[in-house]
C-alpha cells in the first residue's frame, strides 16, 4: 500500500495572534491607551488653568487664594470679619492705604482695616482685630461658603458686617451661582455635599458638576462653542454673508483701580447696565435664601451680623428698573428683623456725594468714613444685647 502522509497543520506559537483574539485585544489595547493619555491631557489642561487662575487677581481665583491662606495662618482670632464684593474691598482698603502707604500694600494682599479698628476702639471696644473676605465679583451665594467654611469653632466671629448691593443678588455675567469663581475654587468633589442640594438642585446639575471636574473639554463646552461661533461668524462676514454686529464696547468697561475721573465713571456706569440687564426678571430668591442661611449660620455660631446696603450713586440707581431699588430694601430689611442682626440701609442716604465716590458704585477713603459712622452704631447696639 502506499504510504500516506497526514498533513500536518502548522504549530503557532503560544503567543502568537490569532484571528479574531488579536484584533480584541488590539482594541483593548488601544481603548487603555487611548483613556491613559485622555486622562492625561486632561490632568495637565486642569492644571495649566488652575495654575493661569491662581496667578490672576483680577479675573481668576488668585485673590481667594491670598485671602483663605492669609484667613488660616492667622494667630489672633479675628473678632469681625468683612464679606462683600469690591464695593467692601475698596473703602476700606483706601482708608487705610490713604492713612499709611509705606506699610499697606496692593488691594488684594490686604485683607485688614485699621480705620475700622481704630474706630471701634474709640467707641469702647477692647483691642478688635478686623479680617476682610470681601472679594472682587463676590456673591451672596459665594458668601455664604466663606461663612460656612472658614468662619466657624474657635474662628467664628463675634460680628459679621456684611455689605451688600443688587449686583449681588443678580449679575448678567454670571449665569447661577455655580459661575463663580469662589465656587468653582472652594467647592470640589470633596465638599460637594453640603452644597449639593443648595447649587444643584437637580440630578442633572449634579451630574454636570461631577461632569466638568473629570472632564475639561466637558467644563468648557460652553466656551469652546462661543469661540466656535466667533470664529464661524468671521467667515460669514468675510464671504459676504452677515454684515459686522455694532456692539457697544465693553472691553474696558468695569471697575478701574487707576484712570480718570470721568474715564473711571463712564467705564462704571457701562459695565453696571450689562450687570443689571433683565434684573427685574431674573429671580432673586436664590441669592435671598442664601442670604438668609449665612444669617442663621452665623446666629448658631454666635456671630452677630451687620447687614449693610452699600451706597450707590444716583447714576447707579437711576440704571435700575423702576421699583426695584425700593422693594429690594424692604426684602433685606423684613430678613434682618430678628435678634443679633441689624440692617445699616445707607443705599441712598443723602450725605454721600459724588465725590464721595470713586466711580458709580464705589466709595473712595472719604465715603468709607462715612460708612463707619453709620456702622458703629449698629455695632454698639449688637454689644449691649449681650
Amino acid at each position: 500500500m502506499p504510504l500516506i502522509l497526514e498533513k500536518q497543520k502548522p504549530v503557532l506559537h503560544p503567543e502568537a495572534p490569532q484571528g479574531t483574539n488579536f484584533w480584541r485585544l488590539s482594541w483593548k489595547r488601544a481603548a487603555i491607551w487611548a483613556l491613559l493619555l485622555f486622562g492625561l491631557l486632561n490632568a495637565g489642561l486642569f492644571r495649566l488653568e488652575n495654575s493661569k487662575r491662581s496667578a490672576d487677581v483680577w479675573r481668576g481665583t488668585g485673590s481667594i487664594d491670598l485671602a483663605v491662606n492669609e484667613f488660616n495662618s492667622l494667630k489672633t482670632k479675628a473678632d469681625v470679619v468683612l464679606l462683600g464684593s469690591s464695593l467692601v474691598m475698596y473703602p476700606f482698603w483706601s482708608m487705610d492705604k490713604g492713612r499709611d502707604p509705606q506699610h499697606v500694600g496692593d488691594i488684594f494682599h490686604h485683607h485688614g482695616s485699621a480705620v475700622l479698628e481704630g474706630e471701634m476702639r474709640k467707641a469702647g471696644f477692647s483691642n478688635p482685630h478686623v479680617f476682610s473676605f470681601a472679594i472682587f465679583g463676590q456673591m451672596v451665594s459665594d458668601a455664604y461658603i466663606y461663612v460656612n467654611e472658614f468662619l466657624k469653632k474657635d474662628k467664628a466671629p463675634e460680628y459679621l458686617i456684611y455689605g451688600i448691593a443688587p449686583r449681588d443678588f443678580s449679575d448678567y455675567d454670571l449665569s447661577s451661582p455655580m459661575a463663580t469663581n469662589t465656587f468653582k475654587r472652594l467647592v470640589n468633589l470633596d465638599n460637594l455635599a453640603p452644597y449639593a442640594n443648595l447649587y444643584l438642585p437637580g440630578f442633572q446639575d449634579k451630574a454636570d458638576f461631577v461632569m466638568s471636574r473629570l472632564c475639561y473639554f466637558y467644563s468648557h463646552r460652553w466656551r469652546l462653542q462661543q469661540e466656535f461661533n466667533k470664529v464661524l461668524e468671521k467667515a460669514y462676514i468675510a464671504i459676504g454673508i452677515h454684515e459686522p454686529e455694532k456692539k457697544v464696547d465693553y472691553a474696558n468697561a468695569g471697575f478701574m483701580l487707576f484712570g480718570g475721573l470721568q474715564e473711571r465713571w463712564d467705564a462704571s456706569e457701562k459695565e453696571y447696565a450689562r450687570r443689571y440687564k433683565n434684573i427685574a426678571e431674573r429671580d432673586l430668591s436664590v441669592q435671598m435664601g442664601f442670604l438668609k442661611r449665612l444669617v442663621e449660620l452665623s446666629r448658631e455660631r454666635g456671630t452677630k451680623v451687620v447687614i449693610v446696603n452699600m451706597p450707590l450713586s444716583e447714576i447707579n440707581r437711576n440704571l435700575l428698573p423702576p421699583g426695584f431699588y425700593t422693594r429690594f430694601r424692604q426684602d433685606i430689611a423684613k430678613l434682618a428683623e430678628q435678634p443679633g442682626v441689624k440692617f445699616v440701609d445707607i443705599g441712598d442716604t443723602p450725605d454721600f456725594t459724588r465725590w464721595d465716590f470713586w466711580d458709580t458704585a464705589h466709595l473712595g477713603p472719604a465715603g468709607g468714613e462715612k460708612v463707619l459712622t453709620h456702622i458703629l452704631p449698629a455695632l454698639k447696639e449688637l454689644q449691649r444685647e449681650k
